[in-house]
């Protein structure tokens, strides 16, 4: 009954009964008399270590898609449709919905083969694979059962003839075989201890081409250019060995006997602006402007004038004349000369060099042709955000010159201007404005002062970045400036593995114009203090790993960790030339503390670091369930013992809790009963997030999300009840939110909204925390986002 009181109850049952009525429509409409749906499929496995998500790839009919695992929302679609497929509307229909599955005996014949087939591949030859259907209210139950009995593995692995027993290979397969006195064979039988195949791992065909494209690399590295990948083949022998296998890693002689040639870099010729469009017209135009110049061994072949220096290009460009051929190093020049990003086409080419005057050694000449992008651009953007009401707008105009000094310098410059109108706690309004510009210099180069790091140069190819900010910020409460200045150098290490370590972050924060109203919000000195004048001087490391192909879907990793260290530096010079510290005084006139200063202006002293993690989960096309967890901490000391405003962490908002206001959440279970807005901020913050995402119509997708998490204080000097991280009662105050959210994705960009609905609430007495069962439902309960991309 007190649920049934609520105004808005009408409307949720309204909602609801929708919902039902979609999920329960006929899904047999359009079956045919004699035929059935293909309702469920079902894969029985007895041995699991069995990947059974690559067996289901194999079966060749599956059910419809369903969100949630039980609402065939694009079945529906298509039933909705009428029965004139000539019809407009039913053609749109049937186009973003989803035919029904009819279930056909000879596909799922055709699975039984196909999961045979693959089992057969990964070394279980002795499988027995079957299938049964249950046929009900024109439906059907596909059952495939699988008996794996026992697999293959692989016993002995041979890379040497001699090595064989006698039996082994016929008269006529050893004549076909490269000898062991071979630099080919010598090279793969000294590099055995990396192969992919391992006495005792199952049989895997996957794995033996692995292999191959291994032994393949490996040679191209030693100068064999016109090694291919098919001359290297597997034997194998079971005979007597009780699923056993002993394996020959066979190479047979090339047809060609250029394939067992090595091969050394003859002339290295450079195209910077290859047009291939006017070079297949043999454009005249074109080609009379081509000028060519000789520097450092290699040949630059340009129009009119370079337009980035020549030994920008060539610290990118690992191919050398005169060196022997190798594919790692070419891998790595795409790899760098893409990464200075000033081509959008790079291709590197090799011809043969034909009447050489030695046999045992081949000429290549390189061809590099590079395709410039446009090298200066512009763009503007417009955002609006609207939380829980707080309704505002951003724009932003970027310019950027991709080649500024002809260095391959990336200079980018951004204006920004927002505005929003905030809602406090005594139902007024009021409006916030920021003003922004924000310069970034990107050099291809590692500078770093007194230090020779050639070595690391040639291994990581990191880039040195520059950066000066400033940001104007008017508040009806406080009025704060925030000037920045950054140096530092952003490196990959591996393909996913991608560092950037700001040598020295300098933060100027100038606040002034503080209202009596603000003032008295934050009686609490300590947060008083945070928002003090203050200098921050950092260093900071960050190391991201992403294995996300954005061309290939699928499951990927994501894994963000930051460490950033204060004051140190500007301590140490303080106290090794004795300087004198200031006096610091309390609004009642009593010494405080002392404090050191940075032209006049304290600074800040914190050690804080935080590590994330995300992990996105692809059911299927239409199903994604993505998990986040994220955890930070920031210890003040020395100079100020609290962590800065700009630096402490907050919950809630449309990247967070989102059944909160931004800042509205925590610390722990305090209250503040005389804040006006929302502004809550503490030094440890614990977040956990899952959300499944599923494809609605066209470009509409849905959401439902869960999300957990707080954030604590952990110094003594914050004396907010209940705010203070407590190992006996911090799970207490875990905060609940969950919810529903749409998107809109264009491709080029994402609209979200998401309503966030509070499921416990730490900051309500501890039996009255869990709010479905203290409160009645209304509208009002839901917070609602409106965000520009994923959460995360």
């Amino acid at each position: 009954m007190k649920y049934k009181s609520t105004d808005n109850f009408p409307i949720f049952i309204f909602l609801l009964s929708l919902l039902l009525g979609t999920a329960s429509c006929s899904t047999t409409k359009y079956v045919g008399e004699k035929e059935y749906l293909l309702n469920k499929m079902v894969l029985k496995v007895d041995d699991k270590s069995i990947n059974t998500g690559e067996l289901k790839k194999n079966i060749k009919q599956k059910p419809n898609l369903k969100i949630l695992g039980v609402w065939r929302f694009h079945l529906g679609l298509y039933n909705l449709s009428g029965r004139n497929e000539n019809k407009g509307f039913n053609k749109w229909l049937r186009r973003i919905g989803e035919e029904p599955v009819v279930y056909e005996e000879f596909q799922a014949k055709r699975s039984l083969k196909q999961i045979e087939i693959y089992l057969r591949k990964k070394g279980y030859y002795n499988s027995v694979v079957r299938d049964s259907v249950l046929y009900k209210h024109k439906k059907a139950k596909i059952y495939y059962y699988v008996t794996a009995n026992q697999p293959y593995r692989y016993r002995n692995i041979y890379h040497k003839v001699d090595e064989l027993p006698y039996h082994f290979l016929s008269e006529s397969q050893n004549k076909q075989e490269l000898s062991d006195t071979s630099n080919l064979r010598k090279y793969v039988a000294a590099d055995s201890l990396s192969s992919n195949i391992k006495s005792g791992l199952k049989v895997d065909s996957d794995i033996l081409n692995e292999e191959r494209i291994r032994i393949s690399k490996l040679l191209k590295n030693q100068a064999y250019f016109n090694f291919s990948r098919e001359y290297i083949h597997f034997m194998m022998d079971s005979t007597n060995k009780d699923h056993q296998m002993d394996v020959f890693v066979g190479m047979k002689k090339p047809a060609l006997s250029k394939a067992t040639l090595k091969y050394r870099i003859n002339k290295l010729e450079i195209f910077t602006e290859y047009d291939s469009k006017l070079v297949l017209m043999n454009d005249l135009v074109y080609l009379s402007e081509l000028d060519t110049m000789e520097y450092e061994n290699a040949e630059f072949v340009f129009r009119k004038r370079m337009k980035i220096k020549p030994d920008v290009i060539l610290s990118s460009i690992l191919i050398k004349k005169g060196d022997l051929y190798n594919l790692n190093t070419v891998e790595q020049t795409y790899s760098r000369l893409q990464s200075l990003n000033q081509y959008k086409f790079v291709n590197v080419k090799f011809e043969e060099v034909h009447n050489t005057k030695s046999d045992s050694i081949g000429l290549l000449d390189c061809i590099i042709q590079l395709t410039p992008f446009n090298r200066q651009s512009y763009s503007v953007e417009l955002e609006g955000t609207n939380s829980s009401g707080n309704i505002g707008f951003a724009g932003n105009f970027n310019y950027q010159h991709k080649n500024i000094f002809g260095g391959a310098e990336i200079f980018d410059v951004q204006l920004s201007n927002a505005r929003e109108t905030v809602k406090s706690s005594q139902q007024t309004d009021f409006n916030s404005s920021e003003y922004g510009i924000e310069t970034k210099m990107s050099i291809p180069k590692f500078l770093l002062p007194f230090f020779n790091a050639e070595k690391f140069r040639k291994s990581y190819n990191p880039k040195t970045s520059f950066s000066l900010s400033y940001n104007y910020q008017q508040r009806p409460d406080y009025t704060r400036t925030i000037a920045d200045a950054s140096f530092g150098y952003f490196w990959k290490s591996s393909k996913y593995l991608r560092h950037t370590f700001n040598l020295v972050e300098l933060n100027f924060v100038d606040v002034k114009n503080l209202s009596d109203n603000f003032l008295g919000s934050i009686n609490n000195l300590y947060i008083q203090n945070s928002f003090a004048d203050h200098v921050i001087a950092t260093s900071r490391y960050s190391l991201t790993y992403n294995d996300q192909n954005i061309n290939l879907p699928g499951n990927y990793n994501y894994l963000r960790f930051n460490l950033e260290v204060a004051g140190n530096t500007l301590g140490a010079i303080d106290k090794v030339f004795g300087n004198s510290k200031t006096i610091d005084y309390d609004d009642n006139g009593n010494i405080e503390g002392s404090y050191y200063d940075f032209f006049g202006i304290r600074y800040a002293q914190y050690i804080k670091s935080d590590i994330e993690y995300r992990f996105n989960h692809r059911i299927n096309k239409a199903n994604t369930m993505v998990y986040r967890l994220f955890f930070g901490l920031g210890y003040p000391y020395g100079n100020l013992k609290v962590l800065p405003f700009e630096k402490s962490y907050f919950s809630g908002g449309a990247n967070g809790l989102r059944a909160w206001q931004v800042r509205s959440l925590g610390p722990g279970s305090y209250v503040s009963e005389d804040a006006i807005y929302p502004n809550n901020t503490a030094d440890l913050k614990l977040e956990a997030n899952m959300e499944y995402r599923f494809k609605l119509v066209w470009v509409l997708e849905g959401a439902l999300f869960l999300d957990a998490g707080n954030i604590w204080a952990i110094s003594k000097k914050d004396d907010r009840k209940g705010a203070d991280f407590q190992l006996n009662r911090f799970y207490k105050e875990i905060a609940l939110g969950t919810g529903f959210g749409t998107r809109i994705d264009l491709k080029f960009i994402l609209f979200r909204i998401d309503l966030g609905l509070k499921l416990r609430d730490p900051s309500l007495e501890e039996s009255k925390r869990w709010i479905i069962a203290h409160r009645p439902f209304r509208m009002n309960q839901l917070t609602f986002n409106i965000g520009i991309g994923y959460p995360f």
